[in-house]
């Protein structure tokens, strides 16, 4: 733990960094905080600090910037921040006013998330295993095609194509959304891995399409969760280092990667960077935080470099996350 001093000067150096991108001087720190020491002491205290390896001295320069360390404790010690009114009013109005299906509620959100803290955003979609069956529909799309729709309590839409060796009518198709309803409507979608059809006496064709919904629909309830990225254009700009960009822009395709940048426990907000990730970039950070009951929610963030403005980050991305989770518990 450091002393008063070291920690001042510490926190005065993050946001040093994190205000201007270049390394930062004793009479910079000096400037932007209360100390009353003078500016050798402050030389001396950072000497301490770096040789404890919270900060670093880049080539040719006679400042200092944070590392992983430095950072860390930054994040784990500082205050709170606080969100203009105006920014809690918008977020709220968002919600008051935002009457959609889940899906792009979500969407809606990620993109709000980075409008207001001008970072890209990872909006997580709940599982669909801890929600329940509201419909079941089979629509025919074609002389050998239908289309499984299901919705559940908390508005999650999932689709599977379903087709057939043969053409199946109209009325096959009917047959089997009834049964299928009957089933299905009012389990948990988790309930649906031992669904059992054997009951029906059902024509032939019919039972062949309720068949293979069934098997779809036990494929949709171990599906993975929904992604929903907003503000990737933003990356351009907070990333100059165009290899760096690059892998960066990799990693975000890949849905597995995405899904452990903003994993965490059901109930904490998250701050990761640097090696902490299992990326391995260098010079990434995220913003990470519930929203929504632990049956019914999931995780959204934000990502960006390392000098992130993280109070205000982490205030605007909790402050969405309850306005969120207020809005699906309505």
């Amino acid at each position: 733990m450091l002393d008063e001093r070291k920690a001042a000067i510490l926190g005065a150096l993050v946001e040093g960094y994190i205000r201007t991108g270049e390394a930062v001087s004793s009479r910079a720190i000096l400037d932007r905080s209360d100390l009353t020491c003078s500016s050798a002491t402050v030389r001396n205290e950072m000497i301490v600090l770096e040789r404890e390896g919270y900060i670093m001295k880049p080539h040719a320069s006679a400042g200092r910037i944070p590392t992983d360390r430095g950072y860390r404790y930054y994040v784990d010690n500082m205050s709170p921040g606080a969100l203009q009114h105006s920014t809690h009013t918008r977020i709220e109005q968002f919600y008051t006013s935002m009457h959609a299906e889940l899906n792009r509620m979500l969407k809606q959100t990620s993109a709000l998330l980075s409008e207001i803290t001008h970072y890209p955003s990872v909006v997580v979609g709940p599982g669909v295993r801890g929600q329940t069956v509201r419909d079941a529909h089979l629509l025919p799309v074609g002389p050998d095609a239908v289309l499984l729709v299901i919705i559940t309590d908390r508005g999650r839409v999932t689709q599977s194509l379903l087709r057939f060796a043969e053409a199946v009518s109209p009325a096959d198709v009917s047959i089997a959304e009834e049964a299928l309803e009957e089933i299905v409507r009012g389990l948990q979608v988790a309930e649906t891995l031992s669904l059992d059809i054997s009951g029906f006496d059902l024509p032939a064709s019919a039972a062949a399409v309720l068949e293979q919904a069934t098997d779809a629909l036990v494929e949709a309830s171990r599906s993975d969760r929904e992604v929903f990225l907003g503000g990737t254009s933003l990356m351009a700009t907070l990333w100059e280092d165009l290899a760096k960009l690059h892998r960066i822009l990799a990693l975000l395709e890949r849905e597995a990667s995405v899904l452990d940048l903003v994993a965490g426990p059901s109930s904490q907000t998250m701050v990761r960077f640097g090696s902490e990730i299992r990326a391995g970039e260098d010079d990434l950070a995220v913003v990470s935080t519930p929203y929504g009951d632990a049956g019914g929610g999931g995780r959204m963030g934000v990502f960006g470099p390392m000098r992130m403005d993280y109070k205000r980050t982490i205030k605007v991305v909790e402050e969405v996350s309850g306005a969120l989770g207020d809005s699906l518990g309505d």
